[in-house]
């Protein structure tokens, strides 16, 4: 009678995941979303495959910020970074045995060693609770969006269903854009990529907090356009006297590690760090963008969680293509074993045996 019972609460409680699974997909299909690439989904884990996931992530990363909110856009920026290098697929979190790997170019200067290591801890995490059936692409991405939301951002579903790389590019970087580059080159960088002016205002908001090392905004110590508040020049210029400073600037010096509006008005009051930002405030494509968000935070919340959502599906491996991995550990790509390795280990025990 009691394994009846056993078997009944057992059926109960699957249903009840069903049910779930089912109402969460149907108020989903009810907002507005951006369309999905195949193989996606928007509960990829849920109900059966690791239906904790998403709590396990929010509940780690929150003891981490708390410690260190630099942890947060150290993370944002380390999933951009993989993004839109490459793709969504981890490629920047492989390790070369000569150190010679994505992280080593020069575009990824000022990744924090604490952000890859909230990775690979939170893939140690998971492991223990689901198995290895998260990739670590997703786990970057549902990282990404905790370090956005619980600094204080929008809060947003992600799509998952990322497989991982199995090898990185070491001139995928070269696809990133730098800060000194001018509107008019972000546009068309992030335009052969289908984002409009909109995500690129937006995506750039995520300067909200965060810092720069010296050697990516000196040229804003020494040029007048974009324009630019004299006592904050000087600012830079104390901190910042030449590019090989090892000092650090607040992408936002009166929010510093919240993650809301305030980037767009220090662009209105000529504060922007990079000229990358500064330069969106008066081209003519892009000042209307700045001036909405700098007034009404839900409109920029909005468009940077679509615009995320977009970005997490750049050139994304999924198992409808059959070339990628779910990593074991995310700094290594998993050892391939061939069948003639197999017979010979099996030859091997029978002798033993």
């Amino acid at each position: 009678m009691a394994r009846v019972c056993s078997l009944f609460h057992t059926l109960v409680f699957v249903c009840f995941l069903l049910f779930a699974s089912e109402s969460l997909v149907f108020s989903r299909t009810l907002e507005k979303r951006p369309p999905l690439v195949p193989g996606l989904s928007w509960n990829y884990y849920f109900p059966l495959a690791c239906p904790t996931l998403e709590w396990i992530v929010s509940n780690n990363l929150e003891k981490a910020f708390k410690k260190d909110s630099g942890l947060a856009p150290g993370i944002l920026r380390l999933f951009f970074h993989d993004c839109f290098a490459n793709g969504c697929d981890a490629s920047i979190l492989l390790n070369a045995p000569d150190g010679n790997d994505e992280k080593s170019h020069p575009a990824n200067i000022g990744i924090r060693q604490e952000a890859l290591l909230a990775i690979e801890e939170l893939r140690r995490v998971i492991y223990k609770q689901c198995l290895p059936v998260v990739s670590c692409s997703d786990i970057l991405v549902v990282a990404a969006r905790e370090a956005v939301r619980q600094m204080g951002g929008p809060d947003f579903d992600v799509p998952l269903g990322r497989k991982d790389s199995l090898t990185f590019d070491l001139d995928g970087p070269n696809n990133l854009p730098p800060p000194f580059f001018r509107t008019e080159q972000l546009l068309g960088v992030f335009g052969q990529r289908n984002f409009d002016a909109t995500d690129v205002v937006a995506l750039s908001g995520a300067h909200t907090y965060g810092r720069a090392h010296c050697s990516s905004l000196v040229n804003r110590t020494i040029e007048s356009d974009p324009p630019i508040d004299p006592d904050f020049k000087n600012k830079l210029v104390a901190t910042c006297p030449t590019s090989q400073s090892s000092n650090i600037v607040n992408l936002d010096a009166r929010t510093p590690t919240k993650f809301d509006n305030m980037y767009f008005i220090n662009l209105l009051n000529r504060q922007g760090v990079f000229t990358s930002d500064q330069d969106l405030a008066s081209h003519p494509q892009t000042k209307e963008i700045v001036n909405l968000f700098a007034s009404n935070q839900k409109e920029f919340f909005d468009s940077f969680a679509d615009a995320f959502v977009k970005v997490s599906q750049i050139d994304v491996i999924t198992s409808r293509q059959g070339k990628g991995e779910i990593r074991d550990r995310c700094f290594v790509a998993n050892k391939k074993v061939s069948l003639e390795a197999v017979a010979e280990e099996m030859v091997e025990l029978v002798e033993a045996i």
